[in-house]
């Protein structure tokens, strides 16, 4: 594929992604008292991106999906804004290592298929690792600047209460996104047999 066609590819489909992970991220299926949310896997656009564009791209829209997340924030200070946003989100962006290599993907037209033939284990492993990173953030940011509440919860601890918190709600949106990730990997066609056929 030609560099500029390639990079009309990844312009189209990091608009698209955005505009996708942003809407669902609106759409709240539980919504925590202090900020934190589970939503219908607001996420995975933004992951498929990562894995069919690599991680320069990756971390690109995953960043810009971090600033999106601002409006209707929960925005205290400019270091709670980083940890819970910017790292929060831009972790997204690991995806990325999860992909083909750049020479083998760009052979391939279709993001889904990119998508599809990364295979399913380092996907998932890289997923975690980034809802991890977020749970990271987002535990240093309540410790910081939410501490006052873990008293008010039954914690002594503004550490455990920040790690449970952030926790029960970051474990429930991972784990409905990997559902859907798993499925959406087995659902989109490998491309494979249109190749075999055409040879």
């Amino acid at each position: 594929m030609s560099s500029n066609k390639e990079k009309i590819l990844k312009i189209t489909s990091g608009g698209v992604c955005l505009a996708l992970s942003f809407i669902l991220s609106q759409v709240k299926l539980f919504e925590m008292p202090m900020g934190g949310s589970v939503t219908p896997a607001s996420c995975l656009p933004v992951i498929i991106f990562g894995i069919a564009f690599g991680p320069v791209w990756g971390f690109i829209v995953a960043f810009l999906l971090s600033l999106l997340q601002l409006i209707g924030g929960y925005l205290l200070t400019p270091f709670q804004v980083f940890l819970d946003y910017t790292v929060g989100y831009t972790a997204l962006g690991l995806l990325g290592f999860a992909s083909l290599r750049a020479g083998d993907r760009e052979k391939i037209a279709n993001p889904l298929i990119r998508f599809r033939r990364a295979g399913i284990i380092k996907p998932v492993l890289f997923t975690v690792a980034a809802y991890f990173v977020r749970w990271i953030g987002s535990v240093l940011s309540g410790v910081i600047f939410y501490a006052e509440y873990a008293k008010d919860a039954g914690y002594n601890s503004a550490l455990i209460y920040a790690m449970v918190y952030n926790g029960s709600f970051l474990l429930a949106d991972m784990g409905i996104c990997l559902a859907v990730l798993v499925v959406f990997h087995f659902v989109i066609p490998s491309g494979k047999e249109k190749e075999q056929t055409a040879k």
